[in-house]
């Protein structure tokens, strides 16, 4: 069947305008985590039993983190092709998964475990801004360029 020449060929981009926002937000509640505990726990000893200080608390925030940030980074980089903003993703979402799941199989301790997080989770945060400036200033590398 011949498919009329005013309908395109191509997948419609999914609603991630948000996704973005939503990544940036959990990987600083990561960071928020990671740096303010420690004081929390100094501060107020019965903190210390709560849930944010359990130590899977970083794997419960993983859960939305980083399905959130594959389909963000990926449709982005689908239409912009930045290989700045794959590789500090990539290289960010697998430092959070090292960092949380390396303390309870004792390959890192707790400071691996915040250093880890911190750099994973601020490396997150810059792709993911850098994702959306390009989405959304930026230049649509999915579309076929007019000849000048």
């Amino acid at each position: 069947m011949n498919r009329p020449n005013n309908i395109s060929a191509t997948v419609a981009e999914p609603p991630v305008r948000g996704l973005d926002a939503v990544a940036m937000l959990l990987s600083g509640l990561c960071l928020i985590h990671c740096l303010a505990l420690p004081l929390l726990v100094a501060a107020l000893p019965l903190a210390a039993s709560s849930l944010v200080a359990d130590e899977r608390f970083h794997q419960w925030l993983l859960l939305g983190a980083v399905p959130t940030s594959v389909i963000a980074l990926g449709w982005g980089w689908r239409r912009h092709r930045d290989n700045l903003v794959a590789g500090l993703g990539i290289v960010g979402l697998i430092l959070m998964v090292f960092a949380a799941f390396g303390i309870q199989t004792g390959l890192i301790d707790a400071h691996g475990e915040r250093v880890l997080t911190v750099i994973g989770a601020v490396m997150l945060a810059i792709a993911h801004l850098r994702n959306y400036q390009l989405r959304h200033h930026g230049h649509d590398h999915s579309q076929p360029h007019a000849p000048h």
